[in-house]
């Protein structure tokens, strides 16, 4: 080759010229839009030249409402002392309920799950702090994917095959982020939501830890909802902007919504800690204990404050960058840099953990591990010489998948477990 470099400028030129025809041509044809999250309304959408063959609406419009059409059976969903649901041929049911009626959940899987739960008359704040359990089963991040959840709770002797609790005095810990995403939210809370209630009949007991997605869904930020839980909630509330819609679903007016807002974002099992993102040295500068953390989280609970409190005690708890069902720190690698630049390049914390930091961080919180979801690893692993256990992988969609992971920790030992039961020592318990 004469001129290496101009052979390199002409592919470089021409993949440019490629990508953007690429983008223009599919634009033209398939469509463009952008979102108002919170409104639910169309900025702009352009229905592309294919509308035309798939009799959908042709044209560009502005201040659209966008669609969000029921998908089949979903819920139930319980109001004050109404209950809805959506049938097979996505029509919204209503009946009233009364406390101590079982109540039966139908999951659209091919499997035709079923299960029933009793509702609880009330539902306590958990304590902070729990002593270690002969047996400790954690996953994280299901967001809406029963299959996953299910088969793995089942062959890692949780439940059995009609999903009744098996665990004993075992203590399953949810490390967060179990909503949105999938299309199964519903059944995988209620599932948790039974289970909790078995679990505590049993000697066991279930942590529910609150992730990013479920604070977010808390105040109305259905974002990352599939389209048919954002119109079940307008359909149920009245309301037809996003937000409001999201935020009445998860009212304390529904049983759903009440329990929630009792969990905690940051417990402590025996040395461990269980926190969805991380834990930053910033939370040691305001002092902040783990009944501190959650007392804030839950007093926010339903509220988008970040921005406004930002600078606060309290805005470093909610905060993007530095709260504990937020932050990156423990995980920041160069993807999420630079995600975090060209969202928000002036503010965004780039700064990741060091060791030093982290034993600052547990000597504070007299914890010997601590660990996470939030942040995708390819399988559950520890980090930084054992003493962070991150667990959010990206699970199976079908049961009994190996690829569906959790962390097991039982007789002084650590493991990786997965959707076939299978386990592989990771550690020493610490």
């Amino acid at each position: 080759m004469k001129n290496p470099k101009a052979f390199v400028k002409k592919l470089v030129k021409w993949g440019v010229i490629g990508l953007c025809g690429y983008g223009v041509i599919t634009t033209l044809v398939y469509g463009q839009d952008r979102t108002n999250e919170e409104t639910g309304v169309y900025d702009f959408s352009w229905s592309g030249l294919d509308a035309l063959f798939n009799e959908e609406e042709f044209g560009f419009f502005t201040n659209k409402p966008v669609a969000t059409p029921l998908q089949g059976l979903d819920g139930p969903y319980l109001m004050d002392s109404t209950r809805f649901d959506v049938d097979e041929n996505s029509q919204l049911t209503r009946q009233t309920f009364t406390v101590g009626q079982p109540v039966r959940v139908r999951v659209p899987n091919a499997d035709g799950d079923s299960f029933t739960f009793m509702v609880r008359p009330a539902h306590p704040q958990p304590p902070h702090a729990y002593p270690l359990p002969a047996r400790l089963l954690a996953i994280s991040d299901i967001e809406g994917n029963f299959n996953a959840l299910a088969g793995f709770l089942q062959r890692n002797g949780v439940v059995d095959k009609q999903f009744n609790w098996i665990f004993g005095a075992g203590h399953l810990v949810l490390n967060g982020d179990f909503m949105d995403r999938g299309n199964e939210v519903t059944q995988v809370l209620w599932l948790l939501y039974k289970l909790e209630g078995q679990a505590d009949q049993a000697g066991g007991k279930v942590h529910f830890i609150l992730g990013n997605h479920e604070v977010m869904n808390l105040y109305g930020d259905v974002s990352h909802a599939q389209r048919k839980y954002i119109g079940a909630a307008q359909r149920i509330s009245g309301q037809q902007r996003w937000d409001k819609a999201g935020q009445a679903l998860y009212s304390t007016r529904s049983e759903m919504g009440r329990w929630l807002r009792s969990k905690n974002v940051i417990e402590k099992i025996g040395p461990y800690l269980f926190v969805h993102a991380g834990l930053k040295p910033r939370l040691l500068t305001d002092s902040l204990t783990i009944p501190e953390l959650n007392r804030i989280a839950r007093k926010y609970y339903g509220l988008r404050m970040a921005k406004q409190l930002s600078g606060s005690r309290e805005g470093t708890v909610l905060s993007h960058y530095d709260g504990p069902y937020w932050d990156r720190s423990l995980s920041l690698n160069l993807l999420y840099k630079a995600v975090f630049f060209f969202n928000d390049p002036l503010n965004a914390s780039y700064h990741s953990t060091t060791q030093a930091e982290l034993e600052q961080i547990l000597r504070f919180y007299r914890a010997s591990r601590v660990v996470v979801g939030h942040s995708v690893v390819s399988q559950v692993t520890p980090d930084y010489e054992g003493k962070v256990l991150k667990i959010d992988v990206k699970h199976g969609q079908e049961k009994h998948s190996d690829q569906t992971q959790g962390l097991l920790i039982e007789g002084n030992t650590e493991y990786r477990v997965n959707g076939k039961g299978e386990k592989t020592r990771i550690g020493g318990a610490a």
